[in-house]
Protein backbone atom coordinates (compact mmCIF):
# COMPACT_ATOMS: atom_id res chain seq x y z
CA UNK A 1 0.00 0.00 0.00
CA UNK A 2 1.42 3.33 -1.11
CA UNK A 3 1.88 5.51 2.01
CA UNK A 4 4.32 8.32 1.17
CA UNK A 5 6.30 10.01 3.92
CA UNK A 6 4.32 12.49 6.03
CA UNK A 7 1.02 11.61 4.35
CA UNK A 8 -2.18 12.24 6.28
CA UNK A 9 -4.76 9.44 6.34
CA UNK A 10 -8.40 8.96 7.26
CA UNK A 11 -9.69 5.42 7.71
CA UNK A 12 -13.40 4.82 7.10
CA UNK A 13 -15.51 2.19 8.85
CA UNK A 14 -12.55 0.51 10.52
CA UNK A 15 -14.47 -2.18 12.43
CA UNK A 16 -12.41 -2.96 15.54
CA UNK A 17 -9.83 -0.26 14.61
CA UNK A 18 -7.03 -2.80 14.25
CA UNK A 19 -6.09 -1.51 10.79
CA UNK A 20 -5.79 2.06 12.05
CA UNK A 21 -3.56 0.82 14.86
CA UNK A 22 -1.40 -1.04 12.34
CA UNK A 23 -1.01 2.16 10.32
CA UNK A 24 0.94 3.68 13.21
CA UNK A 25 3.91 1.61 12.02
CA UNK A 26 3.88 3.78 8.87
CA UNK A 27 2.55 7.23 9.82
CA UNK A 28 2.67 9.38 12.99
CA UNK A 29 -0.43 9.56 15.24
CA UNK A 30 -1.22 13.19 14.44
CA UNK A 31 -1.39 12.31 10.74
CA UNK A 32 -4.18 9.78 11.27
CA UNK A 33 -7.91 10.07 11.84
CA UNK A 34 -9.69 6.77 12.47
CA UNK A 35 -13.46 6.36 12.10
CA UNK A 36 -16.00 3.68 12.89
CA UNK A 37 -19.58 3.22 11.74
CA UNK A 38 -20.53 2.02 15.23
CA UNK A 39 -20.88 4.25 18.25
CA UNK A 40 -18.18 3.93 20.90
CA UNK A 41 -20.45 1.80 23.10
CA UNK A 42 -21.51 -0.24 20.09
CA UNK A 43 -17.88 -0.88 19.17
CA UNK A 44 -16.86 -1.94 22.66
CA UNK A 45 -19.91 -4.19 23.07
CA UNK A 46 -19.58 -5.82 19.63
CA UNK A 47 -15.82 -6.36 19.52
CA UNK A 48 -14.50 -7.48 22.89
CA UNK A 49 -10.95 -7.23 21.49
CA UNK A 50 -10.49 -3.87 19.83
CA UNK A 51 -7.79 -1.24 19.31
CA UNK A 52 -9.67 1.83 20.51
CA UNK A 53 -7.74 2.37 23.75
CA UNK A 54 -4.42 1.80 21.95
CA UNK A 55 -5.25 4.54 19.46
CA UNK A 56 -6.43 6.96 22.13
CA UNK A 57 -3.29 6.33 24.18
CA UNK A 58 -1.19 7.08 21.09
CA UNK A 59 -3.00 10.40 20.58
CA UNK A 60 -4.95 9.43 17.47
CA UNK A 61 -8.23 11.24 16.78
CA UNK A 62 -11.04 8.66 16.67
CA UNK A 63 -14.54 9.53 15.47
CA UNK A 64 -17.48 7.18 15.97
CA UNK A 65 -20.90 6.89 14.31
CA UNK A 66 -19.53 8.13 10.98
CA UNK A 67 -21.72 7.10 8.05
CA UNK A 68 -19.76 7.71 4.85
CA UNK A 69 -22.99 7.58 2.84
CA UNK A 70 -24.40 10.59 4.70
CA UNK A 71 -22.82 13.94 3.81
CA UNK A 72 -24.01 15.49 7.09
CA UNK A 73 -22.21 12.75 9.01
CA UNK A 74 -19.03 13.25 6.97
CA UNK A 75 -19.00 16.98 7.79
CA UNK A 76 -18.24 16.00 11.41
CA UNK A 77 -14.74 15.09 10.27
CA UNK A 78 -11.98 17.67 9.68
CA UNK A 79 -12.47 18.91 6.13
CA UNK A 80 -9.70 18.81 3.51
CA UNK A 81 -7.43 16.99 5.98
CA UNK A 82 -6.30 13.89 4.16
CA UNK A 83 -3.87 12.89 1.47
CA UNK A 84 -5.39 9.39 1.43
CA UNK A 85 -8.78 8.06 2.53
CA UNK A 86 -8.91 4.28 3.06
CA UNK A 87 -11.96 2.02 3.18
CA UNK A 88 -10.85 -1.53 3.98
CA UNK A 89 -13.08 -4.51 3.18
CA UNK A 90 -16.39 -2.63 3.01
CA UNK A 91 -19.58 -4.66 3.07
CA UNK A 92 -23.27 -3.95 3.51
CA UNK A 93 -24.42 -6.98 5.54
CA UNK A 94 -27.34 -9.08 4.39
CA UNK A 95 -30.51 -9.15 6.43
CA UNK A 96 -30.81 -12.67 7.82
CA UNK A 97 -34.59 -12.32 8.17
CA UNK A 98 -35.03 -11.42 4.48
CA UNK A 99 -37.32 -13.95 2.80
CA UNK A 100 -36.79 -12.54 -0.71
CA UNK A 101 -35.65 -15.18 -3.26
CA UNK A 102 -31.89 -15.60 -3.30
CA UNK A 103 -31.43 -14.21 -6.81
CA UNK A 104 -33.20 -10.99 -5.86
CA UNK A 105 -31.26 -10.74 -2.59
CA UNK A 106 -28.02 -10.94 -4.57
CA UNK A 107 -29.15 -8.13 -6.86
CA UNK A 108 -30.18 -5.99 -3.90
CA UNK A 109 -26.88 -6.60 -2.09
CA UNK A 110 -24.88 -5.84 -5.23
CA UNK A 111 -26.66 -2.52 -5.65
CA UNK A 112 -26.30 -1.58 -1.98
CA UNK A 113 -22.57 -2.22 -1.95
CA UNK A 114 -21.95 -0.29 -5.16
CA UNK A 115 -23.92 2.61 -3.72
CA UNK A 116 -21.85 2.53 -0.53
CA UNK A 117 -18.59 2.70 -2.51
CA UNK A 118 -19.90 5.36 -4.87
CA UNK A 119 -20.79 7.64 -1.96
CA UNK A 120 -17.49 6.89 -0.24
CA UNK A 121 -15.62 8.21 -3.27
CA UNK A 122 -17.98 11.13 -3.82
CA UNK A 123 -17.79 12.41 -0.25
CA UNK A 124 -14.08 11.73 0.18
CA UNK A 125 -13.09 13.73 -2.89
CA UNK A 126 -15.55 16.52 -2.12
CA UNK A 127 -14.88 16.94 1.60
CA UNK A 128 -12.02 14.92 3.09
CA UNK A 129 -9.10 15.14 0.65
CA UNK A 130 -6.80 18.15 0.72
CA UNK A 131 -6.93 20.01 -2.62
CA UNK A 132 -3.12 20.36 -2.51
CA UNK A 133 -2.39 16.84 -1.27
CA UNK A 134 -1.98 13.38 -2.77
CA UNK A 135 -5.72 13.12 -3.60
CA UNK A 136 -5.99 9.34 -3.27
CA UNK A 137 -8.81 7.01 -2.23
CA UNK A 138 -8.22 3.33 -1.54
CA UNK A 139 -10.83 0.57 -1.47
CA UNK A 140 -9.43 -2.75 -0.24
CA UNK A 141 -11.62 -5.66 -1.27
CA UNK A 142 -11.40 -9.40 -1.80
CA UNK A 143 -10.89 -10.71 -5.32
CA UNK A 144 -13.67 -13.32 -5.15
CA UNK A 145 -17.45 -13.29 -5.51
CA UNK A 146 -19.60 -11.51 -4.49
CA UNK A 147 -17.07 -8.66 -4.19
CA UNK A 148 -15.82 -9.03 -7.76
CA UNK A 149 -19.42 -8.64 -8.97
CA UNK A 150 -19.41 -5.02 -7.80
CA UNK A 151 -17.28 -4.05 -10.84
CA UNK A 152 -15.15 -1.82 -8.65
CA UNK A 153 -12.83 -0.91 -11.54
CA UNK A 154 -15.56 0.38 -13.87
CA UNK A 155 -18.79 1.21 -12.05
CA UNK A 156 -17.90 4.01 -9.64
CA UNK A 157 -16.40 6.85 -11.68
CA UNK A 158 -18.53 7.52 -14.76
CA UNK A 159 -19.06 11.28 -15.16
CA UNK A 160 -17.12 11.95 -11.97
CA UNK A 161 -13.95 14.12 -11.75
CA UNK A 162 -11.86 11.21 -10.42
CA UNK A 163 -10.86 7.96 -12.09
CA UNK A 164 -9.71 4.45 -11.32
CA UNK A 165 -5.92 4.31 -11.64
CA UNK A 166 -5.30 0.61 -11.03
CA UNK A 167 -4.82 -1.86 -8.22
CA UNK A 168 -2.11 -3.51 -6.18
CA UNK A 169 -2.13 -6.63 -4.03
CA UNK A 170 -2.93 -5.92 -0.38
CA UNK A 171 0.09 -7.08 1.62
CA UNK A 172 -1.31 -8.11 4.99
CA UNK A 173 2.16 -8.65 6.44
CA UNK A 174 2.73 -4.87 6.43
CA UNK A 175 -0.08 -4.34 8.95
CA UNK A 176 0.70 -6.09 12.21
CA UNK A 177 -2.27 -7.58 14.07
CA UNK A 178 -4.82 -6.33 11.55
CA UNK A 179 -7.76 -8.71 11.38
CA UNK A 180 -10.80 -8.38 9.14
CA UNK A 181 -13.90 -8.59 11.31
CA UNK A 182 -17.46 -9.50 10.50
CA UNK A 183 -19.63 -6.40 10.21
CA UNK A 184 -22.40 -7.56 12.52
CA UNK A 185 -20.75 -9.91 15.04
CA UNK A 186 -17.61 -10.48 17.12
CA UNK A 187 -15.92 -12.89 14.71
CA UNK A 188 -12.96 -12.80 12.36
CA UNK A 189 -13.14 -13.28 8.61
CA UNK A 190 -10.81 -15.75 6.94
CA UNK A 191 -8.07 -13.90 5.08
CA UNK A 192 -8.31 -14.24 1.31
CA UNK A 193 -6.37 -12.46 -1.40
CA UNK A 194 -7.40 -8.83 -1.53
CA UNK A 195 -6.53 -5.92 -3.75
CA UNK A 196 -6.25 -2.20 -3.10
CA UNK A 197 -8.25 -0.32 -5.74
CA UNK A 198 -6.90 3.20 -6.21
CA UNK A 199 -8.71 6.34 -7.34
CA UNK A 200 -7.55 9.91 -7.92
CA UNK A 201 -8.48 13.08 -9.77
CA UNK A 202 -4.80 13.54 -10.60
CA UNK A 203 -3.94 11.82 -13.87
CA UNK A 204 -0.16 11.97 -13.58
CA UNK A 205 0.40 10.55 -10.10
CA UNK A 206 3.56 8.99 -8.59
CA UNK A 207 1.50 5.99 -7.47
CA UNK A 208 0.94 4.89 -11.07
CA UNK A 209 4.27 3.09 -11.14
CA UNK A 210 3.12 0.80 -8.33
CA UNK A 211 -0.23 -0.17 -9.86
CA UNK A 212 -1.56 -2.78 -12.23
CA UNK A 213 -3.85 -1.26 -14.84
CA UNK A 214 -7.26 -2.75 -15.60
CA UNK A 215 -6.51 -4.58 -18.82
CA UNK A 216 -10.11 -5.49 -19.65
CA UNK A 217 -10.86 -1.87 -20.47
CA UNK A 218 -8.97 -2.44 -23.70
CA UNK A 219 -10.59 -2.89 -27.09
CA UNK A 220 -12.37 -6.22 -27.75
CA UNK A 221 -12.68 -7.04 -24.04
CA UNK A 222 -15.78 -7.34 -21.87
CA UNK A 223 -15.00 -5.21 -18.79
CA UNK A 224 -17.97 -6.32 -16.70
CA UNK A 225 -16.98 -9.99 -17.08
CA UNK A 226 -13.21 -9.40 -17.18
CA UNK A 227 -12.97 -11.47 -20.36
CA UNK A 228 -11.00 -10.95 -23.55
CA UNK A 229 -9.78 -10.06 -25.96
CA UNK A 230 -12.58 -11.54 -28.05
CA UNK A 231 -11.26 -11.17 -31.56
CA UNK A 232 -14.06 -12.65 -33.65
CA UNK A 233 -17.76 -11.81 -33.98
CA UNK A 234 -18.71 -15.35 -33.02
CA UNK A 235 -16.67 -15.04 -29.84
CA UNK A 236 -18.67 -11.97 -28.82
CA UNK A 237 -21.97 -13.65 -29.68
CA UNK A 238 -21.08 -16.76 -27.71
CA UNK A 239 -19.88 -14.74 -24.74
CA UNK A 240 -23.05 -12.61 -24.64
CA UNK A 241 -25.08 -15.82 -24.39
CA UNK A 242 -23.16 -17.16 -21.42
CA UNK A 243 -24.66 -17.26 -17.95
CA UNK A 244 -21.71 -15.21 -16.70
CA UNK A 245 -22.38 -12.31 -19.04
CA UNK A 246 -26.14 -12.32 -18.56
CA UNK A 247 -25.70 -12.14 -14.79
CA UNK A 248 -23.08 -9.38 -14.92
CA UNK A 249 -25.16 -7.43 -17.45
CA UNK A 250 -28.12 -7.54 -15.08
CA UNK A 251 -25.98 -6.10 -12.28
CA UNK A 252 -24.67 -3.43 -14.65
CA UNK A 253 -28.14 -2.45 -15.89
CA UNK A 254 -29.58 -2.23 -12.38
CA UNK A 255 -26.70 0.00 -11.31
CA UNK A 256 -27.10 2.21 -14.40
CA UNK A 257 -30.81 2.66 -13.67
CA UNK A 258 -30.08 3.43 -10.02
CA UNK A 259 -27.51 6.08 -10.95
CA UNK A 260 -29.81 7.65 -13.51
CA UNK A 261 -32.56 7.92 -10.90
CA UNK A 262 -30.47 9.01 -7.92
CA UNK A 263 -27.38 10.72 -9.33
CA UNK A 264 -28.72 12.00 -12.66
CA UNK A 265 -26.06 10.53 -14.84
CA UNK A 266 -25.66 7.66 -17.32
Amino acid sequence: MYLPKNCRVITIGDGDLSFSRALLEHIPPNNLIATTYDSEDGLRNKYTRNALDDLLSAGVMVKHSVDIKDSASVTRLPQNFADIVIFNHPLVPSQHSDVTPQKERKKRANLANRDLLYRFLKHSFAMLLNPEGQRLCYITSKSVKPYSDWHIETSLTLNRPYQFLGNQVFNLSLFKNYMVRKVDKDKYVKHEESKVYVYSDKNAHPINGYLTAFRFAEDKCCPICRVGPLTHADDWKNHHNTRLHKTQQQYHDLWSAHCHLNYQYL
